[in-house]
């Protein structure tokens, strides 16, 4: 079977609670049956996943996992007036530095948790290590596509370039093809003329939250628990069919039903997604009992050396 260039970098588990329904062995078959080559666990706000991904598929093996998270973020300015507002970042570890990284503004958000764990664009983002870590501009919910809705380009300008210099260059702008969703119509021209005008590069996702479209009810049944509706609520949207765990033959099809011309861009942001993929090496470290070392008031150690107790 060929390789599929496209890697999924944006996915969801059953970790990212109330909103997805991939399981870990799920998400593997899935991606093995795809012929792909890495995957990316980025569940909302949480590092909860990495354990039983990275055992689950070292111990499968080829397929490379890939630790990241989707944070919620906000200018810590902004939340003063209004915390329940946050945007989402994707953040992924190129290496085990990164791995670090990620984990610290983890535990720095959940130490801002107002119904989601908040990770501080100014007062957090800015102020600790980012090294080791490639962030792509995540979905509709993102501060750059929220901008673009707002038909504010200079604004959403401001964020990528804000993004690509925190990161070091280590950011790409993220496409995501819903032919359901007419918002991503807006957002799609917009991170394209973005690309191009900035030549910041450019990837596409699915924003994975189940596994194929035999799902989808029972996403809807978790929806409805999480957002408190009955099952036939109107107001309780069924998933998006592109929401799934996708390949890159999915992506074109996706495309020509909403009609998405710009081919080439496509091409080049499934390609993307691999070289990134790449990058991406962190491994998790062993499981070990970590014994602490007493280095002060030799002294005593040497007085007390030989004693039984």
């Amino acid at each position: 079977m060929k390789k599929d260039n496209f890697v999924n970098l944006h996915c969801h588990t059953e970790y990212s609670i109330q909103d997805s329904v991939i399981t870990i062995p799920k998400l593997y078959n899935q991606v093995k049956e795809y012929n792909q080559s890495a995957v990316a666990v980025t569940d909302h706000g949480s590092c909860a996943a990495w354990v039983e991904f990275g055992n689950y598929f070292s111990k499968k093996g080829n397929i490379k996992p890939i630790f990241g998270n989707e944070f919620y973020c906000i200018n810590q300015k902004i939340a003063t007036e209004d915390k329940r507002r946050r945007d989402h970042l994707v953040l992924l570890a190129l290496n085990n530095e990164g791995l670090t990284n990620i984990r610290r503004l983890q535990k720095l958000s959940v130490a801002d948790t107002y119904y989601k764990p908040l990770l501080y664009y100014d007062n957090v983002l800015e102020k600790n290590d980012v090294r080791g870590i490639f962030a792509t501009s995540a979905c509709s919910l993102s501060t750059i596509s929220k901008a673009i809705l707002d038909n504010n380009m200079p604004l959403a300008q401001k964020y990528a370039e804000y993004f690509y210099d925190l990161f070091d260059g280590n950011f790409a702008l993220e496409l995501q093809i819903h032919p359901e969703y007419q918002d991503q119509y807006i957002i799609n021209e917009g991170i394209v003329e973005l690309s191009e005008k900035l030549d910041f590069p450019i990837v596409v996702t699915c924003d994975c939250h189940f596994t194929n479209e035999n799902d989808k009810p029972l996403r809807k049944i978790i929806k409805a628990i999480g957002w408190k509706k009955m099952i036939n609520d109107p107001n309780l949207h069924d998933s998006l069919k592109s929401n799934c765990i996708g390949n890159s033959d999915l992506i074109h099809t996706w495309a020509q039903e909403c009609n998405f011309i710009h081919t080439d861009v496509l091409n080049i942001a499934i390609k993307n997604t691999n070289y990134i993929a790449n990058m991406c090496n962190a491994q998790l470290e062993e499981p070990q009992r970590r014994i602490p070392i007493f280095d002060k008031h030799q002294e005593y150690l040497t007085l007390f050396n030989g004693v039984e107790w």
